[in-house]
């Protein structure tokens, strides 16, 4: 431990390269005889000095590091190395920490300002296709009200507050359902159209919620004959739908 007291003194002096003569070749030595101590003492003055160039505030070294430089190389020796590290270097290290920094907020706010683009186009696209489903609906809706043969069914409702819904058949084109100021049911719940047979239970022709100034133009997937049907009605259901009605319908029409 004598040993590692006296040469305690030198071990930043020799991670700066600055070390000289008899100090150098002991303190070598006495490393290269893998002393724990000096050898963790060593790689803590290595790590110091990489990071110079980012703890110096001002382009000279702090003053309590120069003393300790120049104490350990002695005298005249340390004042003609006094510029072991040139302003220009503290400059130029200083300068890329800027740089670096600067670099990574700009990289920051571009990306932020591109995952924003991206998220506008994904809208749009969204839109677009909202607007052209929205389009081909009303396409398909319009066919089937101007072909020829089309019949209009008329439900009534079961209660006077409720408007009349209306349904229009095309034997070939399939069948339309609108309303206006129908009234929105729970978010759990929905709107379930039934093609009712003339024999046998009612058949699901699918739910809708009306939008959002209570209009309606739905489109049913028929899975049942119109010609077969005796009457068509709107009941309650669960959001999902139900297999029967669950409620007493609010809406019926005979198609006659």
């Amino acid at each position: 431990m004598a040993d590692c007291e006296q040469l305690r003194q030198h071990y930043e002096a020799h991670a700066l390269g600055a070390l000289e003569g008899e100090e150098r070749v002991e303190l070598d030595a006495h490393l290269a005889r893998g002393c724990p101590v000096c050898t963790a003492e060593m790689e803590r003055a290595r790590w110091l000095v990489a990071q110079l160039a980012y703890l110096a505030p001002e382009a000279e070294p702090s003053g309590r590091l120069r003393r300790k430089l120049l104490e350990a190389v002695g005298g005249q020796r340390a004042l003609e190395r006094r510029a072991w590290i040139p302003a220009w270097a503290w400059a130029g290290a200083v300068a890329l920490v800027l740089l670096t920094v600067f670099s990574v907020r700009e990289a920051r706010r571009v990306q932020g300002e591109l995952a924003a683009l991206q998220e506008q186009v994904r809208a749009a696209r969204e839109q677009n296709r909202a607007l052209e489903s929205d389009r081909q609906l009303y396409q398909r809706a319009l066919a089937i009200l101007s072909a020829a043969g089309t019949r209009e069914v008329a439900l009534k409702p079961g209660q006077a507050p409720l408007p009349e819904v209306h349904a229009y058949w095309n034997a070939e084109l399939g069948l339309v359902v609108s309303g206006h100021h129908i009234p929105t049911p729970a978010a759990d719940r929905a709107w379930q159209l039934w093609v009712v047979p003339k024999k046998g239970k009612p058949i699901s022709a699918g739910i809708f919620r009306p939008g959002t100034e209570g209009q309606v133009l739905f489109l049913p997937q028929l899975e049942a004959r119109m010609a077969d049907a005796a009457a068509l009605a709107i009941s309650e259901e669960p959001a999902a739908g139900s297999p029967q009605p669950t409620t007493t319908p609010l809406w019926v029409g005979p198609v006659s």
